[in-house]
């Protein structure tokens, strides 16, 4: 398994129960491949440095999370397909190994 990082931004006009409903929609895509949530982290409105979709602030959500990578296509066509996400940024987490 890989560890991720997942920014969303996300609509600004929508409700806590819409948010915590495309949150879950998210993590259960991931759980149900075998993945885990490590974090989840809601910074809250934000404004945009620019313009998106004729948006200029957004709701941002980090989504941490361990999972093996034949899910990431799927994953992100998931994403791409939610109107409720303005922009998305997926990274895979480079974690460092002791050697001695």
């Amino acid at each position: 398994m890989r560890s991720y990082e997942v920014i969303l931004a996300i609509n600004p006009q929508l409700e806590d129960e819409e948010l915590d409903s495309l949150l879950n929609k998210l993590k259960k895509l991931i759980t149900d491949a075998k993945g885990e949530i490590t974090k989840t982290d809601k910074w809250g409105k934000r404004k945009l440095a620019y313009e998106i979709k004729d948006f200029t602030e957004a709701i941002y959500v980090v989504l941490n999370f361990n999972a093996d990578e034949k899910i990431i296509p799927e994953f992100e066509r998931v994403v791409k397909l939610e109107e409720k996400v303005i922009r998305y940024l997926l990274t895979l987490q480079h974690v460092e190994k002791n050697s001695k």
